[in-house]
């Protein structure tokens, strides 16, 4: 991850999660809720939140599994900081954050029962190095939820994102962030990530099994879930 976009995302955490909401009129709740559903059972007892940013993947999960336990990891302290902010006095003590790099995360192997990312995996500089290691995270028999903005290779999200993400996002997102290059990036970090069936074989080359593909609002955002196989 490039220090470039550490204090990108650092200049625009006090605005960031409104900023998505307006952009998106509120759909990426909707995308979020979506995710979450895949780790809502009481299986999934220790989660891992990665590039957690102001942690509403956190706060969404909180709600539907009420025998979890959240570990919030970003490379913003400060958007984890705003984040914690938002959290429930009494969801408090199942959360637990911290600051560091996702292409070297400091815990040892099988720790997590799930591990979800929402809108991350696209900063990370390499995606085959960071799959390799949340699956070594992985409990036998856990689950991936990955959540993103893919490349698009349908009809209606290569239509959307050459309109209105290609013109109106950078516009209305440097006007409301006060940033003149955040939802620049946003854009040009899409056109050059993977397509979602690219990325779901890649899962399975790095050994993940019963991956899946859900399109969100005609591919503009896209769910991929997938698991570790039991021994």
């Amino acid at each position: 991850m490039s220090e470039q976009v550490k204090q990108l995302f650092t200049e625009i955490a006090p605005r960031y999660d409104q900023i998505n909401s307006l952009l998106s009129l509120k759909i990426d709740q909707l995308w979020r809720r979506a995710a979450i559903k895949h780790l809502a059972g009481d299986r999934y007892r220790q989660v891992l939140d990665l590039c957690a940013g102001t942690l509403a993947m956190t706060q969404q999960l909180l709600q539907v599994n009420l025998d979890c336990h959240v570990t919030a990891v970003d490379f913003s302290e400060t958007m984890l900081q705003i984040g914690l902010k938002k959290l429930p006095y009494g969801d408090l003590a199942r959360v637990k954050i911290q600051n560091a790099d996702a292409m070297q995360l400091p815990f040892p192997p099988h720790s997590f029962d799930g591990i979800m990312c929402a809108y991350g995996m696209r900063n990370l500089d390499d995606n085959r190095r960071a799959l390799e290691g949340i699956f070594r995270l992985l409990k036998p028999g856990g689950k991936l939820v990955v959540l993103d903005f893919f490349a698009p290779d349908r009809w209606a999200s290569r239509l959307f994102y050459a309109t209105y993400g290609h013109f109106f996002i950078p516009m209305l997102g440097r006007l409301l962030s006060r940033h003149r290059n955040a939802y620049e990036y946003l854009q040009r970090s899409i056109q050059g990530f993977y397509t979602p069936v690219a990325y779901a074989e890649l899962l399975k080359l790095i050994g993940f099994q019963n991956v899946a593909i859900k399109h969100q609002t005609g591919g503009i955002s896209c769910l991929l879930t997938a698991e570790r196989g039991n021994p």
